[in-house]
């Protein structure tokens, strides 16, 4: 079975799609770092934790638990800011009267979907 070949357009959907994905969760994943650091600076202090203690043992830990338990929230926010984006640059409306259909133009939407939700069922 031969996969279909991703034409121009749905690289530009996805790469969209990844684009807005990682911005938005390296920016969720800074502030919910900054926020646990400082809850947990005393413990930190006070059980004489090393810098590299903190970093390699706690943050490698916690920084992969809300990667998995942002991502579907930030998903959600990546696709309608993405696409509201390219409606507002009247994007929508050139593919669409160019003759695709939109089931069509809902292909990388879901194929982006699909890579995201294998790799979230990968690491849970």
């Amino acid at each position: 079975m031969k996969l279909p070949q991703l034409s121009i357009i749905d690289r530009y959907i996805i790469s969209k799609f990844l684009g807005t994905f990682l911005y938005a969760i390296i920016i969720i994943i800074a502030i919910s770092c900054i926020f646990d650091l400082s809850e947990h600076i005393d413990d930190f202090f006070e059980h004489k934790s090393t810098f590299k203690d903190v970093i390699l043992h706690y943050y490698l830990n916690f920084i992969p638990y809300f990667v998995i338990l942002f991502s579907p929230l930030i998903v959600f926010i990546s696709v309608i800011y993405f696409t509201s984006r390219m409606a507002y640059n009247t994007e929508i409306i050139a593919l669409l009267s160019n003759g695709m259909s939109f089931n069509r133009f809902l292909r990388p939407y879901m194929l982006g979907r699909l890579c995201h939700c294998l790799g979230h069922l990968y690491y849970q």
